[in-house]
């Protein structure tokens, strides 16, 4: 096993970006920052991200950093309808990838990533941050104690004024809007708690305000083989943020809070401060080390490209429950 500090680099020096940088430099014996990429026109933002967080050096040309031998593995923070084409050509390139949620913006653009990643024989992890804070891992450790089958309810709710950025006005780009950029959180938690194969979804979803072309409203219900149900409400309206999951079976009930706070039958198990992760955090820095750990052992990161394929068919077959009106067999 290699402990040397992973060179890595970022792509894309938008607003999720320094919750990422933060975690890369958090420890230096997990990595070293490289080089901070963005285009020709980020230039100002690109530099200042690189000199704020230490990197060696800006780069305003991707294939310039994909051509460096100095690089070992390249973190995404581009937008959706981007993550394919570069992710495969990062791969091509003898870098690993870790690539922020979604995977990408429909099952056909995942499959070449996930075919890259096996013809590479290289490291893809899909950031999904949420499964790294104490609250969600010690709610993973428990949910088998409630037995089966399982209900889950996830209600994520932020409110956002406009669009923070031009991509997410188009609903192609963003994969939607609300299923796009907060699906994922909602999906990749009931599959990795509930751990089952997912067999149906039904789905519904609302523009309640014309500041985009993609829904800021999605309500669904996702089945599984074991009997387990989960339903999600996911909106970009809630002038009261939430993020609550109730987590039900026959011997007992969880409740978590914000990712971080746990309940298990109405008593506390894991309490932490509520903090805006966009600036960084423990999970994303958790979620970091997980990925080094991966590539310095040779094995599968969680979630893998597999796991963030699944979670893209599950979005993507909500979008077809609204189109058709009726549930969509996966």
């Amino acid at each position: 096993m290699n402990h040397q500090p992973l060179r890595v680099a970022l792509i894309g020096p938008g607003r999720i970006s320094v919750a990422h940088l933060d975690a890369i430099t958090h420890d230096s014996s997990l990595a070293t920052l490289v080089a901070v990429c963005g285009l020709p026109e980020e230039k100002e933002r690109t530099e200042e991200l690189a000199t704020r967080f230490s990197a060696e050096r800006a780069v305003h040309d991707t294939e310039e950093l994909l051509a460096s031998d100095d690089v070992d593995a390249v973190v995404v923070t581009v937008p959706n309808h981007v993550h394919a084409p570069l992710a495969v050509r990062i791969l091509q390139s003898g870098k690993h990838v870790l690539m922020e949620k979604p995977l990408a913006n429909s099952v056909t653009e995942s499959d070449t990533i996930v075919r890259a990643a096996e013809e590479s024989g290289l490291v893809v992890m899909v950031g999904q941050c949420r499964r790294f804070f104490r609250g969600a891992q010690q709610a993973r450790d428990l949910v088998e104690s409630l037995g089966r089958p399982l209900t889950v309810n996830h209600h994520l709710g932020v409110y956002v004024e406009d669009a923070a950025t031009d991509w997410w006005r188009s609903a192609r780009e963003a994969g939607g809007l609300a299923v796009g950029l907060n699906g994922p959180h909602v999906i990749d938690t009931m599959l990795w708690l509930v751990d089952a194969k997912p067999t149906r979804v039904y789905a519904q979803t609302r523009r309640l305000r014309d500041k985009w072309e993609g829904e800021d409203e999605a309500i669904f219900v996702l089945e599984f083989d074991d009997g387990s149900l989960a339903t999600g409400h996911i909106t970009l309206n809630a002038k009261e943020p939430v993020n609550l999951r109730w987590v039900n079976g026959p011997n007992g009930s969880l409740h978590l809070s914000d990712d971080r706070n746990l309940w298990r039958d109405g008593v506390p198990v894991v309490g932490e401060e509520i903090t805006p992760y966009i600036e960084g955090d423990a999970s994303f820095r958790a979620q970091f080390a997980e990925f080094v750990n991966a590539v310095r052992e040779g094995r599968p990161a969680r979630p893998s490209a597999e796991d963030g394929r699944r979670v893209v068919a599950i979005m993507e077959a909500i979008q077809a429950s609204q189109e058709k009106g009726q549930p969509i067999t996966l």
